[in-house]
């Protein structure tokens, strides 16, 4: 804590400074001074982070001043794979504001997957270098050479000599925060690496002392067969709605392609029953699990899709494990997971309420003044984008006090045909992204459309909450010829009848979805559709059925 005391931001006895990370949920672990030196300590028992996997923290003062580390990313660190043993991690300087030193740090990295793909050639041309925070990410200027007296032996008895290594000098405060990934030149790709060796900018991650680097495997693929994957991508809502037409180029981009959005075009079959179903094929390494997203060229540049639950994701990316198999096809699926059923196919005014009762701005206060402070909200389906955070990018997105004098704060704003039934959004007070942590956003579904106009739930500030999609069905007594029927619906929900599950067909009432039904009761999810249903004299089973 040198620098800050000398600054006069911290004073040692009256300021505290804590260790703040995954190990503890990112609550205060305090440290301790030693002594009447500088340095302050402190040791956690880890039991949240898994054995061999990674831990990642920061510093912070009194609580609420986070450190900035020189990487702008968690300290991040390898635990041990065996369980009860000890770390002890490097002496760092808050916010890395220490004296910069030089260390000698070796970088050692394996092409050998990459030959195999093909994205290396190893008749000299291929080459890689290493980018980080430590040279300001500049292509070049630390270039490993290859080293063949490092023999490696794969699982299948193959010896190689194609590790790549380089010795560079680090400078930078003591045992600063350093990132870098690894790139293959010169057709620039750079490595996507997976999670356990990822901070939480997607970076591999050191400490500035001087060491030597684990070997690794560029992209953290190993040596292995291939599997020549095929993907699809049903682009059939976004063409429904105008959002996409067959002239804007529909690419794969992800760990297999170094991210780049026009290194995997996708083509259609023309002569296909549905032409907006568009394929590219991969060859990958058997065993391996590539991130990947589909993405398209629009009018203002390169759209991504967004993947959502239920769709599994690792870091909102998809994924799969390659099989160890020669080829396989993956099962089609509609980009951003949005099929015609799961849009508006028309405007909808939605009314958003807010308690501010007992409000505070995350993560620690101040509290709500309702005297002073003013209530936004922000999401892309109404404002077209997530917007800045502050009160001039919201300004259009103020709620008022309704009534005058309470503590409730609502407004209403339209969400365009289209958009996707379930609404992302997330309230501010005086537009500062101050509701919850990033990313932690609220997900409401629009339930019915027949108005042109709904209100969501009332929401508590800073306790966020996603709806189910649907469900909740529930069948009640017979009474005077007819049975209670309840269930949580949305446009693309209908009920279902059968008379006999075992022969018996199953009988749509397209008359029950949120496109045409209005009549309910509102719950914490929205509207529920309530109804009683005509009985008859044999058994009649019900379900609901998401087109």
């Amino acid at each position: 804590m040198s620098a800050q005391i000398a600054g006069a931001t911290f004073v040692p006895g009256t300021d505290t400074v804590s260790a703040n990370g995954t190990f503890n949920g990112y609550g205060p672990l305090n440290l301790v001074r030693v002594g009447a030196t500088t340095v302050y300590t402190n040791t956690a028992n880890d039991t949240t982070d898994a054995n061999g996997g990674q831990v990642q923290y920061k510093f912070v003062i009194d609580s609420s001043t986070w450190e900035t580390t020189g990487d702008y990313h968690n300290r991040t660190a390898l635990l041990p794979s065996t369980s009860g043993a000890s770390l002890v991690l490097p002496t760092a300087f808050f916010a890395d504001a220490g004296t910069p030193v030089a260390n000698d740090v070796r970088f050692q990295m394996d092409v050998s997957q990459q030959i195999a793909l093909g994205n290396f050639v190893n008749d000299g041309s291929s080459y890689v270098d290493v980018r980080g925070s430590f040279n300001s990410w500049s292509g070049g200027a630390s270039v490993l050479t290859n080293d063949p007296t490092i023999l490696r032996t794969n699982q299948f008895g193959l010896v190689t000599s194609n590790v790549w290594v380089g010795t560079f000098s680090v400078n930078a405060s003591p045992g600063a925060a350093i990132d870098f990934k690894y790139v293959i030149q010169p057709a620039t790709i750079w490595e996507a690496v997976s999670p356990v060796n990822s901070d939480d900018g997607g970076n591999r991650f050191f400490a500035n002392v001087a060491q030597t680097l684990p070997l690794v495997d560029f992209a953290d693929a190993p040596f292995a067969p291939l599997c020549s994957v095929t993907f699809a991508v049903d682009m059939s809502a976004q063409a429904y709605y105008g959002n996409w037409n067959p002239a804007m180029a529909v690419d794969l981009a992800g760990s297999l392609n170094g991210w780049n959005t026009g290194a995997t075009p996708m083509t259609n079959n023309p002569t296909a029953s549905n032409t907006n179903i568009y394929y590219a094929v991969v060859v990958i390494g058997q065993g391996s699990t590539p991130q990947y997203k589909f993405t398209y060229q629009g009018a203002g540049g390169t759209v991504w899709e967004s993947v959502n639950p239920p769709t599994p994701s690792i870091g909102g990316n998809r994924f799969f494990m390659v099989p160890s198999l020669a080829s396989t096809t993956l099962p089609t699926v509609f980009f951003s997971g949005t099929s015609i059923y799961d849009l508006l196919t028309t405007n909808v005014w939605v009314t958003f309420t807010v308690s501010m009762t007992n409000a505070s701005q995350y993560p620690s206060g101040p509290a709500f003044n309702f005297g002073s402070d003013n209530v936004y909200v922000n999401g892309p389906a109404f404002t077209g984008a997530w917007l800045g955070w502050d009160p001039i990018s919201l300004a259009s997105y103020q709620l008022t006090n309704n009534p005058i004098g309470s503590e409730v704060y609502s407004g209403q704003f339209l969400i365009p045909l289209g958009s996707a039934l379930k609404t992302t959004y997330k309230y501010s007070i005086n537009g500062v992204d101050n509701e919850a942590g990033s990313g932690n956003d609220r997900g409401r579904y629009i339930r019915s459309t027949v108005t042109g106009a709904y209100s969501f739930p009332m929401d508590t500030f800073g306790s966020q909450y996603n709806e189910p999609s649907f469900g909740q069905l529930a069948v009640g007594k017979m009474s005077a010829g007819t049975v209670p029927l309840s269930w949580l619906g949305a446009p693309n929900v209908q009920v279902q009848t059968c008379t006999n599950l075992t022969s018996g067909s199953w009988v749509s009432h397209p008359e029950t979805s949120g496109a045409v039904w209005s009549a309910g009761i509102n719950s914490t999810n929205g509207l529920v559709s309530v109804t009683n249903w005509p009985a008859g004299s044999g058994k009649l089973f019900f379900r609901l059925m998401q087109q």
